[in-house]
C-alpha cells in the first residue's frame, strides 16, 4: 500500500507543473494591427464660418481608420488592452444654405470634409475560449474620440473658411472573436460601442 501511495503521489507532482502550464499557456504580451470602420454622427448645427454662426443639422459620418492594441493576457479568460485608431479619410458633402448678410438673406455654398482623427481605449477583455483555436470575448472599458469637420464658404465672388471640432468620451463596450492558424498568430474581429459611434474592426494578432 505504501509504495502505491508514493507512486501516486510522484505521478500527480509530475502532473502539476502540466496542469499549471495548461491553464496559463495564453499568458503574455501580445498586439494586433488592422482596419476599422467607424461611423457616428456629427452635430454641426452651430458652425462658425469666419463670424458667421452657420447651421448644417446633422450629419453622418463613416470613415476608415487604422488601428492598433496592445495587451497582457493574465490568463486563459481574461486580458488588459489598450486600443488606438487614426483616420485615413473621410467623407464630404456639399450644401447651400441661406445666411444673412447686412440685413439680405444670401445662398452660400459651403463644401465640408468630415473626419474623425482619433479615438483611444483602454479595456478590460473577458474571453471564453471555445476550442484551442477560436475564442469569443467581451470587453468593457473607457475612451475618446475626436472628430473634425472643415467648412469652405463661397457667395458674391467670395470664400470663407471655419471649423468645427468635437470630442467624446464614455464607457465603451463590445464582443469579438479570435482565430488563431498558430500559437501566436491571428486574426481578430470586433465590434465596439463608443457613445454614439460604432467601431467595426479587423485585424492580425501576435502574441510573444
Amino acid at each position: 500500500m505504501q509504495r502505491i501511495i508514493t507512486a501516486s503521489a510522484i505521478a500527480a507532482a509530475l502532473a502539476m507543473p502540466t496542469v499549471s502550464a495548461s491553464a496559463n499557456d495564453k499568458q503574455g504580451v501580445y498586439v494586433t494591427i488592422g482596419g476599422t470602420s467607424l461611423s457616428t454622427e456629427l452635430d454641426l448645427t452651430d458652425v462658425d464660418v469666419s463670424g458667421e454662426t452657420v447651421d448644417l443639422g446633422t450629419e453622418d459620418l463613416s470613415v476608415t481608420m487604422i488601428n492598433g492594441r496592445i495587451g497582457y493576457r493574465l490568463n486563459d479568460f481574461f486580458a488588459l488592452e489598450g486600443e488606438a485608431g487614426f483616420g485615413l479619410g473621410g467623407d464630404n458633402f456639399d450644401r447651400t444654405v441661406p445666411v444673412d448678410v447686412l440685413g439680405t438673406p444670401v445662398d452660400v455654398a459651403l463644401n465640408a470634409d468630415l473626419n474623425v482623427k482619433n479615438y483611444y481605449v483602454g479595456f478590460v477583455r473577458a474571453i471564453a475560449p471555445l476550442s484551442e483555436q477560436f475564442e469569443i470575448f467581451g470587453r468593457i472599458g473607457y475612451g475618446e474620440a475626436t472628430a473634425e469637420a472643415d467648412i469652405t464658404g463661397s457667395a458674391l465672388g467670395f470664400t470663407a473658411t471655419g471649423s468645427e471640432e468635437q470630442g467624446a468620451s464614455d464607457i465603451a463596450y463590445g464582443v469579438g472573436a479570435q482565430f488563431n492558424f498558430t500559437d501566436n498568430d491571428g486574426i481578430r474581429a470586433d465590434y465596439t460601442r463608443l457613445d454614439e459611434t460604432d467601431i467595426i474592426s479587423l485585424a492580425y494578432s501576435r502574441r510573444f
